[in-house]
């Protein structure tokens, strides 16, 4: 399981640990696989020596499990939750199941329109009182996942910029303002005109974080119905 990246790699039956990311008080919280269906999971309510976890749609969750001796994880969306007839969680896996020290969200290519707005970090021969020079950039989206976006555009933006990205899902919803750092930006090898950037999301909250989980998984699942 230590490449395992599909949602077939989770089983029915299969125990879980389960905790909300960034819970300064997490508890012991105990779930088990009871479904998988339309590629999500269905799981039992998670609790801890008879108390609930406080879940809510569009909340996100992190998943535990041990096989052999070892630790996996894997993150996800609650999109329902109910009580009768019994107490059960749906769940939106939202990244790879791999090992605690490999934990990657499942990334989709797309084209999106995107804009980047910010301010460049100086040269280091910039005198100290130089303005910075601006960042406007309007493209379209590479790939996209729950922790950041990828773009391929003819302008180099240096590492470490901090640009508010302005993303435009086709969902009905408004466009998303989200601060951004670019981790990595680089000449794409089959066209020298081109750069490829890597940007991670570094101030997302929640309702934005869900409406990019719900975007890549229908996206994903209308690939697996083509």
């Amino acid at each position: 399981m230590e490449d395992e990246n599909e949602l077939s790699g989770l089983m029915v039956n299969e125990l879980l640990q389960v905790q909300r990311p960034g819970d300064p008080t997490p508890g012991n919280y105990r779930s088990r696989i009871e479904d998988i269906v339309e590629e999500k999971l269905v799981v039992a309510w998670p609790s801890d020596g008879g108390l609930r976890l406080p879940v809510h749609p569009d909340q996100m969750l992190g998943f535990s499990l041990v096989r052999a001796g070892n630790a996996y994880y894997f993150s996800g969306l609650v999109d329902s939750a109910t009580d009768t007839p019994l107490p059960l969680v749906t769940v939106i896996v939202s990244s790879a199941i791999q090992r605690v020290q490999r934990r990657q969200d499942f990334r989709i290519k797309c084209l999106i329109p995107i804009e980047l707005v910010g301010a460049l970090p100086n040269s280091p021969t910039s005198s100290p009182d130089a303005s910075p020079a601006m960042l406007r950039l309007k493209t379209h989206t590479y790939d996209l996942s729950a922790s950041g976006v990828a773009i391929r555009s003819e302008t180099l933006i240096p590492d470490g910029t901090l640009p508010e990205v302005r993303l435009s899902l086709p969902d009905g919803g408004p466009a998303m303002k989200i601060l951004c750092r670019v981790t990595h930006c680089s000449v794409v090898p089959e066209n020298p005109n081109m750069y490829h950037a890597g940007i991670q999301f570094i101030d997302i909250n929640e309702k934005e974080k869900a409406r990019i989980v719900r975007f890549v998984y229908r996206t994903q699942l209308k690939g697996l119905r083509t």
